[in-house]
């Protein structure tokens, strides 16, 4: 198979890193048969799989360096950050290789009937991520989906497909031919053929809410199953007996990771009104602790944002915002010499319900502070809007941040911390946040169908 290819550019230098093939719809068709000619072989035996995952994750570490190198500079994140992402997804391979799960249940025994589930492989899975994480977002969907019995085709952003291609050919050494497959592109041609393609019965997509829903209508039609990480919009409460430096460390840790560009990161924070100036020079100073620059150079603890199209829609929103009465009290400018997408961590103070910097997922380098004087109130608003991934709620009182947590409609709702996950707990949002879960068990189970067998005998 040949194909044309595209440039991938270095976010902070604009300098090519390298060239990923431009895949098409027939591409696509080519790996579905492969897939369904390797399926069989691959669902028949359990421990191949379990053992597949192991070596890979043993591939995974001993290549750590070069992987986390290349992810580094296509998309822009420190290489520490970069291998963190490698090391999560060798350790999600381990888990789900280890998880204990049964492929068939009996049901009691009626007087002339047996019952027995059966847990099988939805079949060939589709899973199409964004560019933020670019593994670890991947083998979340790759570790389940590969240890049920699925095989894959894995389809990465358009700017940062090297590193899934690195990874898809490191497993490849250990995994049977056409198990596993990588399909790129830079436009939408692939995500469109594998939401359609009659012969992919999954789709696993995290992603944009405006993209998930136009997958979701292009996968109906073959009544795929879906999964969906979508977008988020996560609050960070504060109570008003919250321990300022505490709670600014955490904040910044979470609200400038990855220059912002994290779905589940602190994208706004509400204070009370009498603690507001307080907290937001506590954040502010955190944040300007920030050394930007290269990802690949020592020192950096933030990259550049991804993308041109990301920086002026999150310059705008800040824009806007002081336009509307709010102030900036640290960041707003580049931060860095290097002629990539750089902002330094933006604060902005006096952010008012309404405004669009407040209300949309602005997946950048700013962070609104909003003063209240209603707990109730703000929790009632929150729970309003369309988003519904994470929250957190910050306080010393472990009952009384656990019963504001309880109220808020979220898939995960944090206390005294942001943006952490666990192998074994599953992830996904409410609302506009997202269709089904990721990690654990029911991780698991959203790459599994279910089939009864009740038998009776012939007589």
């Amino acid at each position: 198979m040949t194909a044309p290819h595209y440039d991938v550019l270095d976010p902070a230098t604009l300098e090519l890193v390298g060239q990923a093939p431009e895949h098409t719809g027939q591409d696509v068709e080519h790996a579905v048969a492969a897939a369904r000619a390797a399926a069989p072989g691959w669902a028949a035996d359990r421990e191949a799989r379990r053992d597949a995952l192991r070596a890979g994750a043993k591939l995974i570490r001993r290549d750590l360096d070069r992987l986390a190198t290349l992810l580094s500079l296509e998309q822009g994140k420190p290489k520490t950050e970069a291998a963190g992402e490698f090391t999560v997804a060798a350790g999600l391979f381990e888990y789900y290789a280890d998880l204990a799960w049964d492929e068939m249940e009996p049901l009691a025994p009626r007087a002339d009937r047996t019952l027995e589930v059966h847990h099988r492989p939805v079949g060939l899975v589709g899973t199409i991520t964004p560019w933020n994480f670019p593994i670890s977002l991947l083998s979340v969907k790759l570790a389940p989906a590969l240890v049920a019995g699925c095989t894959v085709i894995s389809k990465p952003s358009p700017s940062t497909p090297l590193s899934t291609i690195a990874l898809v050919d490191l497993l490849n050494e250990v995994l049977p031919a056409g198990v596993l497959q990588a399909r790129t592109s830079s436009r939408r041609t692939v995500n469109v053929a594998l939401s359609t393609s009659p012969g992919i019965r999954k789709i696993s997509f995290t992603g944009s809410t405006e993209v998930g829903i136009s997958i979701a209508q292009q996968a109906a039609p073959t009544v795929k199953r879906v999964t969906m990480e979508l977008g988020g919009n996560d609050p960070a409460i504060v109570l008003d007996d919250a321990d300022i430096a505490v709670t600014a460390r955490g904040i910044v840790g979470s609200a400038f990771r990855n220059a912002g560009q994290v779905c589940m990161a602190v994208k706004r924070v509400y204070v009370p009104r009498s603690r507001s100036n307080e907290l937001a020079e506590a954040i502010a100073a955190e944040a300007a602790r920030h050394l930007l620059g290269h990802g690949i150079d020592d020192g950096t603890t933030m990259g550049p944002m991804h993308n041109e199209s990301q920086l002026k829609l999150v310059r705008g929103l800040v824009d806007s915002a002081v336009g509307s009465g709010a102030r900036v009290i640290t960041g707003g400018q580049p931060g860095c010499d290097l002629p990539g997408y750089f902002l330094s961590p933006t604060v902005v103070i006096d952010a008012e319900p309404g405004m669009d910097l407040v209300e949309q997922e602005q997946f950048g380098a700013a962070l609104p502070i909003v003063a209240y004087d209603d707990l109730e109130a703000t929790i009632a608003h929150l729970n309003a809007g369309e988003f519904g991934l994470g929250a957190s709620v910050w306080s010393p009182d472990a009952q009384r941040a656990y019963d504001t947590a309880s109220r808020i409609e979220a898939g995960t709702v944090w206390i005294n911390q942001h943006t952490l996950v666990e192998p074994d707990a599953p992830f996904g949002g409410w609302k506009s946040s997202g269709v089904g879960r990721e990690r654990g068990r029911w991780g698991l189970e959203e790459y599994l169908e279910t089939r009864v067998v009740n038998a009776r005998p012939h007589a």
